[in-house]
C-alpha cells in the first residue's frame, strides 16, 4: 500500500506556520452539528466568516431550524 498523506499532520504544520497571524477565512457550514468541531479548531487560528448554505435541506422549516442552530452555536 502506498504512503497516504497524513492530513491532520499537514494541517497542524500549516496552523503552526501562521505564528501570531490570524488571517481571514471564509468557511462554508451546512449546519451546527457538522461544523462545530472544525469551527472550534479554526477559530483559534483565523478570523472566521461563516457562509451557511445547503439547498438539499427540505422542507424550508428544517433549513431555517438548522440555520438558527448554527447562529446560536456561533453566538456561544
Amino acid at each position: 500500500m502506498a504512503n497516504r498523506p497524513n492530513y491532520p499532520k499537514m494541517m497542524e504544520q500549516v496552523l503552526l506556520s501562521l505564528g501570531e497571524n490570524r488571517p481571514r477565512l471564509l468557511l462554508h457550514a451546512c449546519c451546527a452539528p457538522c461544523s462545530s468541531a472544525v469551527l472550534e479548531l479554526l477559530d483559534r487560528h483565523f478570523e472566521l466568516t461563516i457562509f451557511y448554505y445547503n439547498p438539499n435541506i427540505a422542507p424550508d422549516e428544517e433549513y431555517h431550524r438548522r440555520e438558527q442552530e448554527l447562529e446560536c452555536f456561533l453566538e456561544q
